[in-house]
């Protein structure tokens, strides 16, 4: 007699530790059903250099070396060749989009170079400059409380970073472009700082995706 409750309560115990087995299970089930799938990051595609042909490496120097028809061009015409020359890189990449990633990949880099090499420059020339006038408006304004005296001169340091900036932009893209123009050319897989990654992972995300 003095051993069946403690035979019930064990019983008991058992039936409480298998209930509670069967509730984590259909917890784990539920969780692993609605559980929202983590978003796969979509990895920067390869261009191989094992199998370029000469033709590929031409186009993909052209693409690149076009960059000084746009910044000479647009110095002796006074930018009025830039809105058709900016866009050769674009027409190379949509030539060989279907036929040779190499090349897709590095037009597309050297129109992304020549665009913020030009347009980018003159974007932050304009806003720059109107930003920059505001911003030494109001301190010439601030004279009154003493206070421009520091403000004018600090202000006009800045408008003279931002012209040497926006002076070195092309420069820059010009420099990269050749560079970029004579490795393409040795059938090498040259990638612009910071653009190189951009076109990869639009590439990458097929919106891009040349094939």
């Amino acid at each position: 007699m003095t051993g069946e409750p403690e035979y019930q309560d064990s019983e008991r115990l058992s039936r409480l530790s298998g209930a509670g087995d069967q509730g984590a299970d259909v917890v784990e089930e539920v969780e692993a059903r609605y559980e929202r799938p983590a978003k796969r990051k979509s990895k920067p595609r390869s261009y191989s250099t094992l199998n370029v042909t000469n033709e590929e490496r031409l186009w993909a120097g052209v693409a690149h070396a076009s960059v000084w028809v746009t910044m000479l061009g647009g110095l002796f015409t006074v930018g009025f060749i830039i809105p058709v020359s900016v866009f050769i890189p674009l027409i190379i990449y949509l030539m060989y989009r279907k036929q040779s990633d190499y090349v897709a990949f590095h037009a597309l880099q050297a129109f992304a170079l020549q665009l913020l090499g030009t347009v980018g420059a003159f974007a932050l020339l304009v806003v720059g400059g109107v930003a920059w006038g505001v911003g030494m408006v109001i301190a010439l304004l601030a004279i009154v409380v003493l206070a421009g005296l520091v403000l004018v001169p600090l202000w006009g340091l800045v408008g003279i970073v931002l012209l040497l900036v926006v002076f070195l932009m092309p420069l820059v893209a010009l420099l990269l472009g050749t560079i970029a123009a004579v490795e393409t050319y040795n059938g090498r897989d040259y990638r612009y700082p910071v653009i190189s990654r951009w076109i990869d992972r639009q590439l990458a995300g097929e919106f891009l995706r040349p094939v």
